[in-house]
Formats: structure tokens, C-alpha cells, sequence
């Protein structure tokens, strides 16, 4: 967990938040049950402290993906 820790200060986000990050993708943007499976896989790592750094990639791409959506809507208003 410290690896993670670590990974995830340089971005400011904790695990709850990194959790949260996950469930959203798999709400709103996986589009296969894989998709949503590989979430679950994450969440699974981050609340059980096992997470790897390619999870932590994912929910650094998550993010930016994330405020990719959010610039688009706000350039639109």
C-alpha cells in the first residue's frame, strides 16, 4: 500500500477516493462486462492494500479521462 500511497499522493487523492474514481468508470464508461470486472479487480486490490502500479495507472487514466469529459461540457456552456 505505501507504493500506492505514494503513486497516488503525486496526483492528491487518497484511497477513498481512488475507490470512488473506479466505481464511476465502471458506472459510467466501461462498456463491457470485462470492462466492469477489471473495476471490481481494482477496488478489490485497493480496499484488501494489494494494489499493483498498473491499478494505479488506471485510475491516473481514469482521472484524466475524467476531466477530459469535464472540459468538453464546460467549453459548451
Amino acid at each position: 500500500m505505501d507504493d500506492f500511497d505514494d503513486e497516488l499522493r503525486q496526483i492528491d487523492m487518497d484511497q477513498k477516493e481512488a475507490i470512488l474514481v473506479v466505481r464511476v468508470y465502471k458506472k459510467y464508461l466501461a462498456e463491457t462486462d470485462e470492462d466492469r470486472q477489471y473495476g471490481t479487480e481494482v477496488i478489490e486490490r485497493i480496499c484488501n492494500n494489494d494494489t499493483t502500479r498498473e491499478d494505479t495507472d488506471f485510475i491516473i487514466r481514469c482521472t484524466e479521462v475524467f476531466d477530459d469529459i469535464i472540459d468538453k461540457s464546460s467549453r459548451r456552456n
